[in-house]
């Protein structure tokens, strides 16, 4: 049924529904954070649509009509209401694909010119308006949605026992999919700050949405019209439906001594095929969903949308969807509902700012699951989670964690970079911060007034990270330049030698290391070393600062064995050695291409360098133009220890060099150590 209503009549509904919220935290929190809110827009100008810089939307209803027998079909409305952000604006854009047709849009009470693009529509405004001033916008339409992403819009059926099928309806519209099937400002930077959902639907059929499920209406004509209603901030892509004759289970989450919130799960009924996930599933699973929401709530603060509900709708995707208070989900599985509920405050509560920052969300929510199996089955529980799921499938795939190309879905959500090495991201920064530094900061961003209910970037999260522990800003420049903005990982080469004493054994560690790109050329990192023996078992600390640097200990025991990074909290490739030597000091501290001698020279000088660990070495010459002259030295493996090569002017492939400056390098395992000047004279 399509309800025709004035736009300012509306607008006024809209009003006077807020106006009823006597809690202080919308009168107060929603307020504060409106003001928050435009200081951030200037920050995503530049990836939205042309013609939405010019206001900031506050609200949507949308008032949907589907039909699903004979024919498929979406009818219905979108009402938007916004604030104006500049002087004078007279149009505006917003996102929807060609294959919905508009038939009537109305601004302020008045209908108004529209045109509609292959992805937009451009609407004339009744008139110019003033900066800040309140703009509403209904926009009727109908037609079959298109798919995009990964899926956008479903309408499909489930099988019954019977062998029948009867339709399900279901949407998942991230990263861009929400214009697909309603007409929006679709980008993640700006939230409305609430929303109301309407489905009228055929009367065998519930409807999951978000938040709280305020009336069901019986239309008298086979149809019920359910309404939700959703007073939190949120993304568009974020907005949801899942419809189909769900059976319904309902929970309660206990968060204080007096107050509970309800937990509310739609899923199929017991009349589907044998081995279907249904009802049963959800309801055995029940106190799995209240366990993660305890647990996340001790870690980060309450369950963000404590005034409403959580649940899930199940839906036919092959996965889940974290829509926000109640997420779409495949089946109840113990890991998939952990990671989906942690986005309700990573991803959902804050929101990444624009997409090549989603790891934000997803690398937050995958770490979230290997912290849930952590404090349900301790240790054990953390590192099966890490080590199996998170540090897996990551170092063959080459790029950033940041998404430099947000062109195609594949890239904005790839499952190595963005989930798994995202999440080692966080894995990581735990032990770079400790743990009680490292969970005061991610606490600290749940809370942060700057990005709850609103969006982050990656350099606000490092922003909290480094306040929280009080090094000041920047020090953390490294590792997110590093881990986030840079590619690949550190493959580490050691020697470990050692010298006994009269009661004592001096070691010393010489550490090199390679990438493989220059995007870092190498990771500055603490890396952990345990020594081990007859009476021995210790772990030191390091601050890795350099591509090659040498690291010397006095230990009581003799260290049989040494393990870099033993208990796995770095992404890297070891190798190395440990050798037994009478004097360390016969061996070089550092890698270094020493100065030749004699210089200047006639006909030929010798070149030493310095190994501190051994390498595989190249040694070059080159003219005062950069030309290769010669190589001395070609890719050989070198102990450790002090070594020299000659140099012959004269013989330089069969001619005499003539007169005048050369340069000589010394690359040590594929790093560039040194360059120095030489002077040859005829």
């Amino acid at each position: 049924m399509r309800r025709i209503l004035l736009a300012a009549s509306l607008l006024l509904c809209v009003q006077f529904i807020l106006a009823q919220e006597s809690d202080s935290y919308l009168k107060g929190e929603f307020r504060a954070q409106e003001a928050r809110k435009y200081q951030m827009l200037a920050k995503q100008y530049s990836t939205l649509t042309p013609g939405q810089e010019g206001f900031d939307v506050t609200y949507y209803k949308l008032d949907l009509n589907l039909s699903v027998n004979p024919t498929n079909y979406l009818s219905g409305s979108v009402l938007m209401v916004a604030k104006v952000l500049n002087d004078n604006l007279g149009s505006i854009v917003l996102d929807l694909m060609r294959a919905m047709t508009v038939d009537t849009v109305v601004v302020g009470g008045v209908p108004v010119n529209f045109s509609q693009q292959s992805s937009t529509l451009t609407i004339t405004l009744n008139r110019l308006y003033a900066k800040n001033e309140m703009l509403s916008v209904r926009v009727v339409y109908e037609g079959v949605p298109g798919s995009s992403g990964f899926g956008s819009f479903a309408f499909l059926t489930h099988a019954t026992a019977s062998g029948s099928a009867v339709p399900w309806v279901w949407s998942l519209s991230e990263p861009y999919g929400a214009k697909d099937w309603w007409p929006c400002k679709d980008h993640p930077g700006d939230k409305a700050d609430s929303v109301d959902v309407w489905v009228t639907c055929d009367s065998r059929f519930k409807v999951g949405s978000e938040g709280k499920l305020v009336a069901v209406i019986d239309n008298g004509n086979g149809t019920m019209t359910h309404r939700w209603q959703h007073r939190y901030p949120i993304a568009t892509y974020l907005v949801s439906i899942a419809v189909t004759d769900y059976s319904e289970i309902s929970g309660w989450f206990k968060y204080s001594q007096s107050d509970s919130m309800q937990v509310l799960d739609y899923a199929l009924g017991t009349n589907v095929p044998q081995g279907t996930t249904n009802i049963a599933s959800a309801a055995a699973s029940m106190s799995t969903t209240l366990s993660i929401l305890q647990i996340y709530s001790d870690l980060f603060g309450l369950y963000p949308f404590i005034r409403e509900k959580y649940g899930f709708s199940q839906f036919g995707w092959g996965g889940g969807m974290e829509h926000q208070t109640m997420t779409s989900i495949v089946n109840f599985g113990e890991s998939l509902q952990a990671h989906e509920t942690a986005h309700q405050w990573f991803g959902d509560m804050i929101t990444t700012r624009t997409w090549p920052h989603i790891w934000l969300n997803e690398g937050f929510a995958t770490y979230c699951v290997a912290l849930y199996y952590e404090r349900k089955s301790g240790p054990t529980g953390y590192w099966n989670e890490v080590n199996n799921n998170i540090l897996s499938g990551i170092k063959g795939t080459p790029g950033s964690v940041y998404v430099t190309d947000t062109s195609t879905v594949a890239q904005v959500f790839s499952t190595a970079l963005v989930y798994h090495k995202g999440g080692t991201a966080l894995h990581m920064l735990r032990h770079v911060l400790g743990d009680s530094l490292f969970f005061k900061a991610m606490r600290q961003y749940a809370q942060d007034p700057r990005f709850r209910f609103a969006t982050a970037s990656t350099e606000d999260f490092q922003s909290v990270c480094e306040a929280a522990s009080g090094k000041g800003t920047g020090s953390l420049d490294y590792f997110f330049k590093e881990w986030i903005y840079g590619e690949k990982y550190p493959s580490y080469q050691y020697q470990v030698a050692k010298q006994k004493n009269d009661s004592s054994f001096t070691v010393r560690v010489t550490l090199n290391q390679t990438t493989g790109t220059s995007n870092p050329s190498f990771f500055q990192m603490p890396v952990d070393f345990r020594f081990a023996g007859s009476g021995l078992d210790t772990i030191i600390t390091v601050f890795n600062s350099s591509q090659n640097q040498v690291f010397t200990f006095n230990l009581r025991r003799d260290p049989t064995t040494f393990q870099l990074d033993p208990n796995n909290w770095i992404l890297k490739d070891v190798s190395g050695t440990m050798v037994n030597v009478d004097k360390l000091s016969a061996l070089p501290n550092e890698f270094a291409l020493l100065q030749n001698y004699p210089n200047p020279f006639n006909p030929s000088t010798i070149i030493p360098y310095d190994l501190a660990a051994p390498a595989v070495v190249r040694i070059e010459v080159y003219n005062a133009l950069g030309a290769l002259m010669e190589v001395l030295v070609d890719n050989r493996m070198l102990d450790a220890g002090r070594h020299q090569v000659q140099f012959n002017g004269t013989t330089v492939a069969g001619v005499s060099l003539p007169s005048g400056v050369y340069y000589y390098r010394l690359k040590a395992s594929g790093t560039i150590i040194q360059t120095r000047k030489m002077v040859y004279i005829r």
